[in-house]
Parts: structure tokens; C-alpha cells; sequence
């Protein structure tokens, strides 16, 4: 909708990583609160969080790249970095950010499972406020449909004569010479993603304070509720996310593998807690 929100001269300021900004700095700034409140030292969370979000980038590029290895070229050596562009999979993300929180926490001498059971429900938090970017970019969009939810993305620039940039999901649903100034509407996967995010927050929040009976179960809820989420908002998507496993797309793959994650170490950790605590 709007994938620059100011230019002043030659600097442009971003919807996607404006929104990214943001998301981060809720999420920290809720986990401080939280970190201090159960006397954890907030200096600490805020390294954990900065190192987190520099590690959880180079993790989402580096998937992205992987995983659309087309749309990157040595002709463009800015586009590999360009991340204020678009082009992250958030789950990319999760194996740097957990082995650093791990190896971190075990640094700072505070217990893994329990500390990130308070840090953990920010998460989908921080991501809900990210999708928000990627609505605003025209990315991560969704198939088209006739409900009357749907969303027509705009053509940029509106001058006809201009060829359009932008707005990938007006490029990719309305077709040449481009007479039209809206896309056909599509799904708004931006904002059903962005509403599960919030409720899977609300549900770990619940989780952590009545239900943590023992430490690791909200990571785990958290690893199985979102690889469910995204795997059945994927049959919505129309952005051409590849699929190299059949029918399913690697975005499905992967959610599978995170909710399955998650189950087992649900089914795995009470255990491990019991042996722990009667060594």
C-alpha cells in the first residue's frame, strides 16, 4: 500500500523496516518489564534482544536467499542486503536466535527453559507488528478471491505511461499493459497472519502465567502453535512461495517441522526436568 512512507532527499524511509523497528522495540521493551519484574538484570535482555534481532536478520536473508535464489544476482550486490526491500522467512530466524539465547543465558547463569518461557510470548508480538510492514510493502500476499475481505493493492507510480514498481502484489495479479490502477483483490494473508500472531501472544501469555507446569512448555507451545498457524495460511498464499516437496510448499515443510518440534519437546522436557531436578 504505501512501501515508502517519507523521502528526505536521498533517504527513504521504509513501511517494511519502519514496521520491523517497531515490532522490536515493543517486544523488547515488554520483555525488559517483564525481565525486571521476575529480577532479571533489563540490561541483559537488551543484549540478548540486540544480538537476537542482528542474528534473526542474517537468518531470515540468508533463507530467503535459499529459498529464492532467482531473484538475487551479483549485477545487484545491494539487493542481498537490501532487507528494507522485503524478502525475509521468518523462520530463518529461530535456529541462530536460540542457539545464541542459549549460549548466552548459559553465560549469564540464568536457567534457558524458564527465562525464555517469560521472554518467548513477546515474539509473536514483535512479528504481528512486522506483518503489518509487509501489508504495507504489497508482500506476502495472498491468493485472489471474491470475499468481500478482499484487498485490491494500487498501482505505483499511478502515471500509466510510467512502468509500475512496487507493490509486488499489484505486479503479479493484474496482469499487462497495466491499464488498471488496482490489483484484483486478494486474500490479506498480512493481516490474518498478523491476527493469529496476536491471539497465539494472548495464548502464551495465558500459558505462562496458569498453565506452565513445567519450564520449556510455552517455547514449545509457541514452536507448535505458530508451524500450525502458517502452515494453513499457506493454502491462502498467492505470492509463488516454492515447493520443492510435492504439493506442499517449503513454507509448509518447514511449519510442520517447527509444530512437531514443538511437540516433542513438550512430550521430551518434563521428563528431562524431573531427571534434572533429582540429580
Amino acid at each position: 500500500m504505501f512501501p515508502s512512507l517519507l523521502k528526505l532527499g536521498p533517504i527513504t524511509f521504509h513501511s517494511y523496516g519502519l514496521m520491523l523497528a517497531l515490532g522490536f522495540l515493543l517486544a523488547l521493551y515488554l520483555s525488559q518489564r517483564e525481565a525486571k519484574r521476575n529480577g532479571i538484570d533489563p540490561e541483559i535482555v537488551a543484549t540478548l534482544g540486540f544480538w537476537i534481532l542482528i542474528l534473526g536478520l542474517v537468518g531470515t536473508r540468508l533463507l530467503h536467499i535459499i529459498m529464492f535464489s532467482n531473484q538475487y544476482s551479483w549485477r545487484d550486490p545491494i539487493g542481498w542486503i537490501a532487507i528494507w526491500r522485503g524478502g525475509l522467512v521468518f523462520q530463518g530466524a529461530l535456529p541462530p536466535a536460540l542457539v545464541f539465547a542459549f549460549l548466552y543465558m548459559r553465560k549469564k547463569g540464568l536457567p534457558f527453559w524458564k527465562t525464555s518461557d517469560l521472554l518467548i510470548p513477546y515474539a509473536p508480538l514483535a512479528h504481528a507488528v512486522g506483518r503489518m510492514g509487509c501489508f504495507l510493502n504489497g508482500c506476502c500476499y495472498g491468493a485472489r478471491t471474491n470475499s468481500p475481505w478482499g484487498i485490491c493493492f494500487p498501482r505505483v507510480p499511478w502515471d500509466t505511461s510510467v512502468p509500475p514498481t512496487g507493490s509486488p502484489a499489484y505486479l503479479d495479479h493484474v496482469g499487462p499493459p497495466y491499464a488498471e490502477h488496482w490489483s484484483y483483490a486478494v486474500h490479506p494473508t498480512q493481516l490474518y497472519e498478523g491476527f493469529g500472531l496476536v491471539v497465539i501472544a494472548l495464548l502464551l501469555l495465558l500459558i505462562r502465567e496458569r498453565a506452565r507446569i513445567f519450564d520449556g512448555v510455552v517455547v514449545c507451545a509457541y514452536l507448535a502453535l505458530y508451524g500450525i498457524l502458517r502452515f494453513f495460511l499457506e493454502f491462502l498464499r498467492g505470492d509463488h512461495n516454492p515447493t520443492h516437496f510435492g504439493t506442499l510448499s517449503d513454507q509448509q515443510i518447514i511449519s510442520i517441522l517447527l509444530a512437531v518440534v514443538g511437540a516433542a519437546l513438550m512430550l521430551v522436557l518434563p521428563l528431562f526436568v524431573k531427571r534434572s531436578r533429582a540429580a
